[in-house]
């Protein structure tokens, strides 16, 4: 019994997934690796390092929302981005978002660009449309093949203590401690 929902089990590994965007780790311990620090202090380059992938950041910012990436073992190499709503997202936005999603063949910086524009962070420089510093979305990145690990990975921008006059504001500070 014990193997059949040991490590490898996809459809078990799902379902741990499924119950931590309930929430549920809030309430039941399971097994986390924590990265902490200050604001860009090397968090994400160390989870770089342990999942042997880039992690999404801007060159201004570094993190400004939270990715979850999620590593799977399967026969077929895949990589399917999409973007899951924050409980407070409006309808349309909440539409929007959970309509939006596809497979890449890469994670390169171009990729991340467009996905960041999806999530309304960055958009065309020639209009005066304000943009959010950061985004309570969160960018779901899942990665499957035959020499992938059971792993998920969720990575969130480093809190800060004073906003950045033009850039930061005491909303983004309270948003960032939410996450």
């Amino acid at each position: 019994m014990s193997e059949r929902y040991g490590l490898g089990d996809t459809a078990m590994l799902e379902k741990v997934d499924k119950l931590f965007a309930c929430g549920v780790g809030d309430l039941v311990n399971l097994p986390q690796i924590v990265v902490v620090g200050d604001q860009s202090s090397g968090k994400s380059s160390v989870l770089e390092g342990l999942i042997k992938k880039p992690i999404p950041r801007d060159s201004g910012l570094c993190t400004r929302f939270a990715t979850q990436i999620v590593f799977r073992r399967a026969v077929e190499e895949r990589v399917v981005v999409s973007i899951v709503p924050s409980l407070e997202s409006s309808q349309e936005h909440r539409q929007n978002i959970e309509a939006w999603g596809r497979e890449v063949a890469d994670l390169d910086t171009n990729t991340f660009s467009k996905i960041m524009q999806e999530m309304g962070l960055i958009g065309d420089e020639t209009t005066a449309i304000p943009r959010p510093t950061f985004s309570d979305d969160v960018l779901r990145l899942e990665i499957s093949g035959p020499s992938q690990e059971h792993l998920s990975v969720i990575d969130v921008p480093g809190i800060f203590k004073i906003p950045t006059e033009g850039l930061t504001t005491k909303a983004d500070i309270d948003l960032v401690r939410c996450m």
